[in-house]
């Protein structure tokens, strides 16, 4: 995959709220090494009622950093629905040798158009609840295979689609290595700080928009010694994990178990990431990667535990099915964990490309977008403590466009659920639950869909009788779009 070309590529949003401006970023990363010059860039746009325009820029920008960008702003008024947006980069080397590329510059994969679903609606969701992407990485992650989004561009696509909050969830094994040469060895307490005050300074700078909050994905060992990945929700110093970061050969043990980060953490709250991956046979013998167990998941020596499970990792796979049944597991034992939905995106606007086979081949899809499924949560305030405090409360909701709402009001249950038509009508609404002692949960209740002019229903609101005494009970939401939410678990006593 050798070229010696930086990495060239446009990004944008993969939603736009209504009113919101529409931005095309154009990103290059290595260019120090490989400089250019950018000296046009042609967009088309199209949508799927045949409206199409046509815009031309020409820069004339010189790419000299390890990872730069410019921003065109390109029309919406006219669009609707799904809005496709080709570019065409005409760029020239240092030797002057001329090129044009088509929305990237990655070989291997198609140069398919960029696509924006430009929202008809605003988002279903409750005033004082927050929404926010909990796993995703910004340009402090940088090594061998991958790399984030600047920490300023993360907040503006968090306000195009509909964002409150960002928890950058940075790898620890990546800290103590420069961004512009992950080989060479810094200082990680300082370049922890200067993430923390990049963030800092961004939310200082534009209050108006999303908080970005500087967390950290910590590599840490569970019961069985192998690595594991942790989020820790914004915490004031650099926590080491530097197990399964490949710079180190086979030296792949944790630097911390799981309950010894915990006790660091402190009161900060934390979410076990992607608790069912990490399976596959050369991460487990290369980097000493494994799966969170319940041991894992349950209070260790010093008495703390996850605050949550990130098993919705931005798609419907077997890894959701095996993480969200260890969520379950644990709800059946009286231990009161939140779902958390999340992208574990690396900047990822639009597409997602990754490393389908090292040194030899590239894939892409859109299963991991900045901000598509997000998890909310009722807070006072957007800022990084309202929100702390807020995750360590008994309540959220994780969704990929409708709201679900589930409450104990006067000793019955009030359900609630909220779609629009950008994400299709509410097809079911399902009550879950087991009662204490039962070993497996089931279907305690489900609402009637009434029809709503021929498009179904896009809002419910239903009070039903508690189906137990004792023991919880959770929503879960489907649209007719595939769109859904799930609450977290409300238990009776």
């Amino acid at each position: 995959m050798y070229r010696r070309w930086p990495e060239i590529f446009l990004d944008a949003p993969h939603q736009l709220l209504p009113g919101k401006p529409l931005t095309v970023w154009l990103l290059a990363k290595d260019a120090d090494r490989f400089p250019v010059r950018v000296r046009s860039v042609r967009f088309r746009l199209w949508d799927t009622w045949g409206q199409t325009v046509n815009q031309a820029f020409e820069p004339e920008a010189r790419f000299e950093a390890n990872l730069q960008h410019l921003a065109f702003p390109l029309p919406v008024d006219g669009f609707r629905g799904e809005l496709r947006i080709d570019g065409e980069i005409h760029v020239e080397d240092r030797r002057g040798r001329r090129r044009i590329i088509r929305n990237h510059n990655y070989p291997g994969i198609a140069p398919t158009p960029l696509e924006v679903n430009l929202l008809d609606a605003p988002l279903p969701y409750p005033s004082g609840w927050r929404a926010g992407e909990l796993h995703c990485h910004s340009e402090f992650t940088s090594d061998h295979v991958e790399f984030g989004a600047p920490l300023a561009l993360m907040q503006q696509a968090a306000d195009a689609v509909g964002l409150d909050f960002v928890l950058c969830t940075d790898h620890s094994y990546d800290f103590p290595f420069w961004r512009d040469d992950y080989l060479e060895p810094r200082d990680p307490d300082e370049n922890f700080a200067e993430y923390r005050a990049q963030a800092a300074a961004l939310c200082a700078a534009n209050p108006a928009l999303p908080t970005i909050v500087a967390g950290e994905e910590i590599s840490c060992g569970n019961a069985l010694g192998e690595n594991v990945h942790l989020l820790a929700f914004g915490h004031p110093e650099f926590i080491p994990g530097n197990g399964d970061g490949g710079r180190q050969g086979l030296r792949n043990r944790p630097d911390l178990s799981v309950d010894e980060v915990l006790e660091r953490l402190g009161n900060t709250p934390s979410f076990a990431a992607h608790p069912a991956g990490h399976k596959g046979r050369m991460e487990q013998i290369v980097l000493r990667r494994g799966p969170w167990r319940a041991p894992d998941v349950v209070p260790g020596k010093s008495g703390r535990a996850v605050r949550g499970l990130q098993f919705w990792n931005g798609t419907l796979n077997t890894e959701y099915g095996e993480g969200k049944a260890l969520w379950v597991e644990r709800l059946l034992q009286g231990q009161r964990l939140l779902p958390i939905g999340a992208n574990d995106a690396h900047g990822d606007f639009n597409r997602n490309v990754w490393v389908k086979a090292p040194l030899v081949a590239l894939r892409q899809g859109r299963d991991h977008l900045f901000g598509r499924v997000r998890t909310l949560a009722p807070a006072s305030g957007k800022d990084a403590e309202s929100l702390k405090a807020a995750f360590q409360g008994p309540e959220c909701v994780c969704t990929d466009g409708p709201f679900a709402g589930l409450s104990l009001e006067n000793g019955s249950l009030r359900i609630a659920a909220e779609s629009t038509r950008d994400f299709g009508a509410l097809t079911t609404v399902t009550v879950l639950g087991a009662a204490r002692g039962e070993g497996a949960e089931r279907v305690a209740a489900t609402c009637d869909i009434s029809s709503g002019g021929g498009e179904g229903a896009l809002r419910i609101e239903e009070r039903i009788p508690l189906p137990f005494a004792r023991g919880y009970v959770r929503l879960e939401v489907a649209t007719a779009r595939g769109r859904r939410a799930l609450t977290s678990a409300l238990f009776v006593e």
